[in-house]
């Protein structure tokens, strides 16, 4: 325990006050992203440190949670491919990673592996999901597609996506609707509380809501609900459009296009520290996921989120009153929640990872790299355990199942861009996970009664594990490992097929988890 608090202190004081401020005197791009690699672990460690010391300080020190070791390579492999490029590694990947002696193969792989097309639609669907992004939406899916291959700054898509065709196809028709989940994409605020009363924890009103809500009403007026019952305003009155008060706020020019004006007020000026950490903890979970997050466990299948109604007030389904406390039905992006409102409530890595995100001007792939290189990511996965709570961001990657997209690409062997960004009911991605997108970052990777039948007994894993081949190589396809010792002589002293042996893989805890 000592030894460790002494490591951990060691690491702790080389952390910068600024963090990432000599990242720009480096000549070359390769040494600055290590540079700020190596700055996210020391802020990661400043922050793991102060749990630390303030468990050693209690009397549960003995419930304080070890990082983990090191990460073998084939583990390393099979986890950034998965991330990083959407898929398992190949079968001669493995075997030239793990016989590659070189001292910078992990950077190197995580390197050409964001440079991927499969990386490319890694980025896209995680934008598709933050944005609602559903198939009606030609030329939207187009061009954010596009968007994701050529690595565009994340205030473009931004400003692309609220002022420009996305509003428009995606649901203009309901603005109360456009701007509750735009807030929440953008800036990680929840509103739905405020469209039916004054928000008791954000502090955002009632009468500021829709004055948002004007903002994305068109050519069309906004006004207030009937049953309006604060002092500030009339039933029925008309509401100029303007920006949320969460200590920032812009008067909009009545010249000048509203959703314009709104992307400048979230990415150009104050709360652009705001978007900017929303926008990073969001890849961050991408990679790394949430130690306060438990897998999604859900009896019996995964339920799709109800559809919008647009009701209000006493019309609105009982889902809707319950969600101001339960919340809504959100995958990736709950971890963030009402947890840091202000400047004052960043850690210091949340600080250096919103630093580094608006330094490599938002560029997801560039900031995917960063979170790659670093000693954090090479380290063995957490699983759940509610004493990292107290740690935001956990110095190790948490053990999450393999995402929807990695078990269909797997079992097919198809490319998932056929796929449509929301299947029909019964399609095998629904069952594992993919959302409707009712709402912003609405798909989960869940374990289910309905997965495990579906492993077991549905028709793709017959198709499948038709194709088998040799025991060794379906090891290297599936788990990025050869077999064990224990393994090869189990085989052999069994009568099973090589069929046999691929169904026993895909029913592994080690393929369904990264």
């Amino acid at each position: 325990m000592k030894s460790c608090l002494a490591i951990c202190t060691l690491l702790v004081s080389c952390v910068p006050e600024k963090a990432g401020s000599q990242a720009d005197s480096f000549p070359g791009k390769q040494d600055r992203i290590q540079h700020a690699a190596d700055q996210l672990d020391a802020a990661l460690m400043h922050d793991y440190m102060l749990m630390f010391e303030k468990r050693l300080k209690s009397s549960y020190s003995s419930a304080t949670p070890m990082l983990p070791e090191m990460a073998d390579d084939a583990s390393f492999l099979r986890r950034a491919c998965i991330d990083l490029a959407g898929r398992l590694p190949r079968v001669e990947e493995v075997r030239a990673f793990m016989a590659d002696r070189s001292t910078d193969k992990h950077a190197r792989l995580t390197d050409a592996l964001t440079r991927e097309p499969g990386a490319a639609e890694v980025r896209f669907r995680m934008l598709a999901e933050a944005f609602r992004v559903k198939d009606h939406e030609y030329k939207t899916i187009a061009w954010l597609r596009q968007a994701a291959v050529e690595d565009r700054p994340y205030a473009e898509i931004v400003a692309h996506m609220i002022g420009g065709w996305h509003v428009a196809e995606s649901g203009g028709s309901n603005p109360r609707r456009t701007c509750a989940e735009a807030a929440y994409t953008v800036l990680g605020v929840d509103l739905y509380c405020a469209m039916c009363h004054d928000h008791p924890f954000t502090g955002t009103t009632q009468h500021e809501f829709y004055a948002f809500a004007a903002c994305f009403t068109g050519q069309k007026e906004m006004r207030l609900p009937l049953r309006y019952l604060y002092p500030d305003g009339k039933p029925g009155d008309v509401v100029p459009p303007g920006t949320l008060r969460l200590g920032w706020w812009r008067d909009l020019r009545s010249d000048q296009d509203k959703l314009v004006q709104v992307v400048k007020w979230m990415t150009e000026e104050e709360p652009s520290e705001r978007y900017a950490m929303v926008a990073s903890l969001r890849v961050w979970s991408g990679l790394f996921g949430m130690p306060g997050q438990e897998v999604d466990v859900t009896v019996g299948g995964v339920d799709d989120a109800p559809p919008w109604h647009g009701f209000h007030g006493e019309n609105m389904p009982y889902h809707y009153h319950r969600s101001c406390f339960d919340g809504s039905p959100r995958g990736a992006a709950s971890w963030l929640g009402m947890q840091l409102n202000s400047s004052s409530d960043f850690t210091q890595a949340t600080k250096l990872l919103t630093e580094e995100f608006l330094r490599c001007s938002g560029r997801l792939a560039e900031f995917q790299r960063i979170l790659a290189r670093t000693e954090a990511y090479k380290r063995s996965g957490i699983d759940f355990n509610w004493n990292w709570r107290e740690c935001y961001l956990a110095p190790a990657p948490q053990i999450r199942r393999l995402p929807s997209e990695v078990i269909w690409k797997t079992l097919t062997a198809e490319d998932d861009r056929g796929v449509p960004q929301v299947p029909a009911p019964g399609h095998p991605l629904r069952m594992l996970g993919r959302g409707i997108r009712e709402y912003t970052d609405e798909s989960r990777t869940p374990l289910s009664h309905e997965l495990v039948r579906f492993m077991m007994n549905d028709r793709l894993i017959d198709q499948a594990t038709a194709k088998a081949g040799e025991a060794e190589k379906m090891f290297l396809e599936l788990l990025g490992r050869k077999p064990t010792e224990r393994e090869q002589a189990a085989i052999q002293r069994s009568e099973a097929t090589n069929r046999d042996i691929a169904w026993a893989l895909l029913n592994t805890k080690e393929f369904m988890f990264r």
